[in-house]
């Protein structure tokens, strides 16, 4: 392929002069940078499909420019060589944990930089296939501004309701790394989790292998949950959104348990996501918060019609709906009424869903859930037509 963006930062303008025609030459479109700084710079004015950078430079060094580009969701996924005159051992490997993925000592043998350059992009934009679009799954993300509002309870049942009668293959996917409670939830216990995926290269791991970390319900929903706690800080950017992406290309729904923050992984999250279920509870100090945060997803950019609003009754009493409406600046999307037996299911591990079809409030759960699908006709026009033809 050629056309694609590169990005070469270096403080050597011969290097620069040397690997700039070299590419352009060959249909690349080049920008260079002289430092690190230049070089964070000029990836947040445009996105490059790879960078070229050196160890050793003034103001800030590659290594660092790794850590950074690796850190911010924009970047995360973008392909980095690294270049650099030393051969120790430990830069190298320092360069690889920072998130490089391949490194090319100088001076540099130009025929063996090609090729690496032509690999990772070709991995970084594999062709299209039947395959990959028929599971291009729909993402919905549950959010919630303030904890107790049951988005996770939400984002279970909803997972259960579309799964339950095996007519869609959907993934629950736990970002609350924390502290998440999806497994309890649906009485699982996963033997592998997301940590265990951390640093590998996914796009080149067998699906046997990657289906290990997702734990099986009775429904069909396949889980994916982080670990203990210590483990959080393993699942870095990179290696959620490698996770998420392979788990679209194999399920017809992704759906997104969010914990309460505005973090880079939820952010991500966000961003991939085609509907964004904003749940919240009557309680003022949730409604509160809940504002706020819908005032930040608009300054975000996120449409307006890719926000849904569900109120979780999670006691009795409070204000009415149109009160409720009237506070946020919108209507409701969905209400769910209250009902003790939410605290009973998660204690037991057995989705209301499956046990309690017939009260309103499970009621109203699985209208929204049937509402999804007619949520995205182009998603079910396409599910079905591969599938007549497979």
């Amino acid at each position: 392929m050629a056309g694609e963006k590169i990005l070469c930062v270096d403080d050597e303008e011969h290097i620069r002069k040397l690997v700039g025609t070299f590419f352009e030459r060959r249909g690349y479109q080049v920008r260079l940078a002289t430092d690190g700084a230049e070089g964070l710079t000029a990836t947040q004015e445009e996105l490059p499909d790879l960078v070229i950078l050196d160890v050793n430079m003034p103001v800030m060094d590659g290594i660092e420019l790794t850590r950074h580009l690796r850190e911010s969701r924009r970047t995360a996924n973008i392909p980095i060589i690294m270049l650099s005159a030393q051969k120790s051992v430990d830069v190298v490997l320092e360069g690889y944990q920072q998130g490089a993925d391949e490194y090319v000592a100088k001076p540099v043998e130009m025929s063996i930089l090609a090729a690496k350059v032509e690999r990772l992009l070709e991995r970084a934009h594999p062709a299209a296939t039947a395959e990959t679009e028929h599971r291009a799954a729909y993402v919905i993300a549950f959010a919630h501004a303030k904890g107790g509002v049951g988005a996770t309870t939400l984002a279970v049942n909803t997972s259960v309701a579309l799964a339950d009668d095996q007519k869609y293959q959907v993934a629950l996917l736990d970002l609350d790394l924390e502290f998440g409670n999806t497994a309890i939830m649906l009485d699982l216990h996963p033997k592998k989790s997301m940590a265990d995926l951390a640093g590998m290269n996914l796009d080149e791991l067998e699906d046997a292998l990657f289906w290990q970390i997702a734990a099986s319900h009775s429904s069909g929903v396949r889980l994916v949950a982080p670990g203990p706690p210590e483990e959080a800080e393993l699942v870095d950017l990179a290696t959620m959104q490698q996770i998420a992406g392979r788990l679209q290309r194999r399920v017809d729904y992704l759906m997104v348990d969010m914990a309460a923050s505005f973090s880079e992984r939820n952010l991500a999250a966000i961003d991939m996501a085609d509907l964004v279920c904003v749940v919240t509870s009557q309680h003022v100090p949730s409604l509160k918060v809940t504002k706020d945060y819908l005032v930040v997803l608009d300054q975000m950019g996120v449409p307006v019609g890719r926000v849904l609003l569900l109120l979780n009754r999670t006691s009795g009493g409070g204000p009415e709906t149109d009160q409720v409406a009237s506070f946020l600046g919108r209507e409701l999307d969905a209400e769910i009424p209250y009902a003790q037996l939410f605290d009973d299911a998660a204690n037991t591990g057995l989705p209301v869903v499956q046990t309690h079809p017939d009260v309103p409030s499970i009621i109203e759960i699985r209208g929204f859930a049937a509402r999804i699908p007619t949520l995205a006709p182009a998603h079910e026009d396409l599910r079905e037509a591969l599938r007549a033809t497979a």
